[in-house]
């Protein structure tokens, strides 16, 4: 393939979800509310009501992405990440609209890796069934086990996500900072490892221009809530490009905070519960505007939970304060990759 058409495939899938969520955002908020589809906005002293869910609109945006950049290519790659979203984004749809069970959810997002596993055993260019570790170098190729990492890792990380979607642009910046991040390492391994092909990066734009494009009117005070069937399109497609891009290891630590969100939550609450359920709150807000821990100790405990420990702070600078984690996981994701593949 042409360079000439790869960089054009690669702009064009970072250009057009960009121009579809910011040129037709305002029409689709203004449906939502028009068809009384929206939430409560909890962490307000004022009730506020902000339309949900945004999922439609961003996978919508992603799949033109993807699609794009497959008129170009022609490889397998766009069709396994667009049908995983896919997968993905309509299990969430279904619990925004009638709400699965803690369990259903999980078991349900299985399934979202049937298309890679698939994709591996029609093509080898796919993915290479091996893990690569800095300065060590990589592990034998193991189907077998790779396979078991891939199942289990759409549903832990996709689950992951949906777990940092409590807060004004928690979601969004989060889904933004750590694609971007994924990108970075994609063109460090693109520009160090001899055959690795620029196309890589194309594969991964569209979904850092969705983020990037839906923070927008998702960050604080957020015009639109993505519902669970944007938070695991996002988690579902992080999960997906780390495996077909070979970048797993250095994905794993980019979304280190939601990883601790995850088990402090699974931990406190013993198990997949469906959040709606649980009557306790991790959190509470004041009467002064800020948002306090909960000092019930049956209360799930959660990462913003073990931050507001040390003091009470607004919605924005809570967010604020999880994006600074995130980037500083994000920047040991570079580092791992630097590791990985330049030494």
């Amino acid at each position: 393939m042409e360079l000439s058409a790869v960089v054009l495939s690669t702009l064009i899938g970072l250009f057009v979800p960009v121009c579809i969520v910011l040129g037709t955002m305002p029409r689709y908020i203004s449906f939502l509310k028009r068809r009384g589809s929206v939430v409560d906005d909890v962490h307000k002293l004022e009730p506020t009501k902000v339309p949900s869910p945004a999922g439609p609109l961003l996978f919508f945006a992603f799949a033109a992405g993807e699609i794009t950049v497959y008129s170009f290519t022609r490889s397998p790659v766009p069709v396994v990440l667009l049908s995983v979203g896919l997968i993905s984004f309509l299990i969430g749809l279904a619990d925004d609209l009638f709400v699965l069970g803690g369990r259903t959810k999980p078991l349900l997002l299985v399934l979202g890796s049937v298309p890679i596993v698939l994709a591996g055993v029609l093509s080898e260019d796919v993915y290479t069934p091996r893990l690569f570790f800095p300065v060590v170098g990589s592990t034998g190729e193991h189907f077998t086990i790779y396979t078991l990492l891939v199942v289990l890792s759409i549903p832990i990380v996709a689950n992951a996500f949906n777990m940092m979607d409590s807060f004004n642009g928690e979601i969004s910046s989060f889904a933004l900072i750590t694609s971007a991040s994924l990108v970075i390492t994609v063109l460090i391994k693109v520009i160090f490892v001899k055959g690795y092909s620029l196309i890589h990066v194309a594969y991964a734009l569209p979904l850092l221009a969705v983020a990037f494009s839906f923070y927008v009117y998702n960050r604080y005070p957020s015009k639109i809530f993505d519902g669970d069937s944007g938070s695991l399109l996002f988690g579902s497609v992080f999960a997906c490009l780390a495996v077909v891009e070979g970048v797993e290891l250095s994905a794993v630590v980019s979304i280190i905070p939601a990883i601790l969100n995850s088990f402090y939550i699974l931990s406190s609450l013993r198990g997949f519960i469906e959040r709606r359920s649980v009557g306790l709150r991790p959190t509470y807000l004041g009467q002064d505007g800020l948002i306090y821990p909960s000092r019930e100790s049956k209360a799930p405990v959660t990462l913003v939970r073990m931050i507001l420990l040390e003091r009470p702070m607004s919605e924005k600078d809570l967010v604020s304060a999880v994006a600074r984690l995130t980037i500083f996981s994000c920047v040991l994701s570079i580092l791992t990759a630097i590791l990985t593949w330049v030494f």
